[in-house]
């Protein structure tokens, strides 16, 4: 309902019923005994140094008030352009004191707690430097007495530096025999992985057709009561690796079981074989 701006004209325009079935009730301006009983009633509970400042901050807010009042007249007559001041404005101004005077003080107080925290490190730190020199004179005797240790144990120090160059010297000559013989540890290695790359593609070809290998050709075999030559070396050689006897009718216990044989076979560790 302020008169202030466009909304209230366009809401009247809008709707009719707010001007033809309502009643205005028109609020004379408040006298100034009246605004200095208000502003006196809200700063009643405020904390302050004495009564006089109360007084003239209730004073001062109606001044304020009455003034903006005056003022509002004068930029009617300059200006054409109206200017409301409402109890409301009031309020609001004593209230805006209030809150800012409340936050100016939480601040104050703030800023007082840190200075006063300061002030007490820094004493605190002044009395711990007094007590550091204290200390430091104190231990000044024994300081020296450090120092003279200090020196004997320094050429204590020089004596086993020398004498651990010796040994020093010693090892160099005999990790230079080390290394020799590391050498010639690597040649042998070297020789020995020479003869694995010889022997891998065996190995690979071996595995390869072992991968193929099918139960049904180990059943085969299992059916022989005297299988050929050939069948009875390829098999011993198998047993010697599982490290099983050689015998046909061992050997046929062995196969009893076609799938487990061929997947024992495929798992079959043969980086570790029995030197035998």
């Amino acid at each position: 309902m302020s008169p202030v701006g466009d909304v209230l004209r366009i809401r009247c325009r809008m709707f009719p019923s707010l001007v033809n079935c309502c009643t205005i009730d028109w609020f004379s301006r408040w006298p100034e005994s009246a605004l200095y009983y208000v502003s006196s009633e809200f700063l009643k509970d405020l904390s302050l140094s004495n009564e006089e400042n109360r007084k003239g901050l209730a004073e001062l807010c109606m001044i304020i008030h009455t003034t903006v009042e005056d003022m509002s007249t004068e930029f009617f007559k300059t200006l054409r352009r109206h200017v409301y001041t409402t109890p409301k404005s009031y309020l609001d101004l004593i209230n805006l004191y209030l809150v800012s005077l409340e936050q100016k003080r939480t601040d104050f107080n703030i800023n007082k707690t840190r200075l006063s925290t300061g002030i007490k490190k820094l004493n605190d730190t002044n009395t711990n430097i007094a007590e550091l020199r204290v200390q430091i004179k104190e231990l000044q005797p024994k300081l020296q007495k450090k120092n003279e240790d200090l020196k004997v144990s320094l050429k204590a120090a020089t004596e086993d530096r020398k004498i651990a160059d010796e040994k020093e010297e010693i090892v160099s000559k005999e990790a230079a025999i080390v290394n020799q013989q590391a050498d010639e540890a690597q040649i042998i290695v070297d020789e020995v992985k020479g003869e694995l790359e010889k022997v891998q593609p065996e190995l690979d070809a071996a595995q390869a057709s072992l991968a193929r290998l099918d139960k049904s050709k180990i059943t085969e075999i299992k059916s022989f009561p005297n299988p050929p030559e050939a069948v009875v070396m390829v098999m011993e050689a198998v047993m010697i690796v599982f490290g099983e006897k050689t015998e046909w009718n061992h050997v046929k216990k062995v196969i009893s079981d076609p799938k487990a044989f061929v997947d024992s076979m495929k798992s079959f560790d043969v980086k570790n074989l029995d030197s035998k």
